[in-house]
C-alpha cells in the first residue's frame, strides 16, 4: 500500500478509480508536485462524478493573483516565443506571471486531465489510434497552454543533455508511435519481462526526443499507461521516486545528440511497475 492509498478520502472508492487517481498523482509527483489531502479529495470527487471539471478548476482559479508582466527591454532582446515578455514564465491561459503560481495551477489542472484519461483506460475506450503523443499532450495540457498538442519550435537542453534537434521531432515521434502500435500488435507473444524491455526502449527514445516545450514526462508516462492497457497489462508508478526516474532519464541519454537512447536505466523501474 502506498501513502496515497492510506488516505481516508479513499474510503469507499472502488479500486479501479483508486488506481486512476493514484497513477495521476504518481505522474505529477515525478514532476515535483506535493498534493495535499484536499487536492486528492477533489480528484476523488471528480473521478466519482460528484464534481465537474469546470467546478474543480474554478475552486483553484478564484484566488489566483494576476500580476502585470514587467515591460520588456527592447534592445538586443532575443526572441523567446514561449515566454511572457520580460519574464522566464511560460505564456499561459490563466494569465499569471508568477512561476510558482503557474506551476501549482499546472499541476492541479493536469492532474484532473490525467485522471480522466485513466478512467478512459479503465473503461476500455482506447485503441491504437490513441497512441498519439500530440493528442495525449493536448488532452493533458490544453487548459494551461494554447500550444498544447504542438511539437516544440525551439531547441531544448537539461544540464549537459541536449534533446533531439527541433527539426527532427515530428519524424522521430512518428517512429515512436509506430513502434508502440507494433508492440501492441505483438504483445500476445511477450511475457511481462519482455514487455517491460520493449516499453523501456520505447520510453528511452521518447525521452531523448522530448517533443514538447513543457509536459514531456506526464505525456510520456500516459503513453506508457496506454500501451500497457492495450497490451492487457497495468502499469503502477506509485512507488517510483522522482530521484530514480530523473536519474534514469539522465542516464538514458546518448552522448551525441543524434545518438541512440539507452533503455537499461528504465528497465528495472518498468520491470517492477508492470503487472
Amino acid at each position: 500500500m502506498t501513502v496515497i492509498d492510506s488516505l481516508q478520502v479513499f474510503d469507499g472508492v472502488a479500486e479501479p478509480l483508486r488506481h486512476a487517481i493514484g497513477q495521476a498523482v504518481a505522474a505529477e509527483r515525478l514532476e515535483g508536485w506535493q498534493p495535499t489531502t484536499g487536492h486528492v479529495a477533489d480528484l476523488v470527487a471528480l473521478a466519482g462524478a460528484q464534481m465537474s471539471f469546470g467546478d474543480y478548476l474554478s475552486r483553484y482559479l478564484k484566488d489566483i493573483h494576476r500580476s502585470r508582466a514587467p515591460r520588456p527591454r527592447r534592445m538586443f532582446q532575443r526572441r523567446r516565443p514561449y515566454l511572457i515578455p520580460g519574464t522566464a514564465v511560460l505564456r499561459n491561459n490563466f494569465g499569471v506571471c508568477e512561476a510558482e503560481q503557474l506551476r501549482e495551477l499546472e499541476f492541479i489542472a493536469t492532474a484532473a486531465r490525467l485522471v480522466q484519461w485513466h478512467i478512459t483506460l479503465i473503461e476500455g475506450d482506447v485503441t491504437t489510434a490513441d497512441l498519439d503523443a500530440a493528442r495525449l499532450h493536448q488532452h493533458v495540457f490544453a487548459d494551461v497552454y494554447a500550444w498544447a498538442g504542438s511539437f516544440r519550435t525551439v531547441e531544448l537542453r537539461r544540464g549537459d543533455s541536449a534533446f533531439a534537434w527541433q527539426s527532427s521531432v515530428a519524424h522521430a515521434v512518428s517512429a515512436v508511435e509506430r513502434s508502440a502500435r507494433r508492440l501492441v500488435a505483438q504483445s500476445h507473444a511477450l511475457d511481462t519481462p519482455g514487455l517491460a524491455y520493449e516499453m523501456s526502449v520505447l520510453y528511452a527514445e521518447y525521452n531523448r526526443i522530448h517533443p514538447f516545450r513543457e509536459g514531456n514526462g506526464r505525456t510520456g508516462t500516459l503513453l506508457l499507461h496506454t500501451v500497457a492497457t492495450l497490451c492487457g497489462r497495468r502499469l503502477d508508478l506509485a512507488t517510483v521516486t522522482r530521484d530514480e526516474w530523473y536519474r534514469a532519464s539522465r542516464e538514458s541519454m546518448p552522448t551525441r545528440r543524434e545518438g541512440r537512447a539507452g533503455h537499461r536505466p528504465f528497465l528495472a523501474i518498468l520491470g517492477r511497475a508492470l503487472r
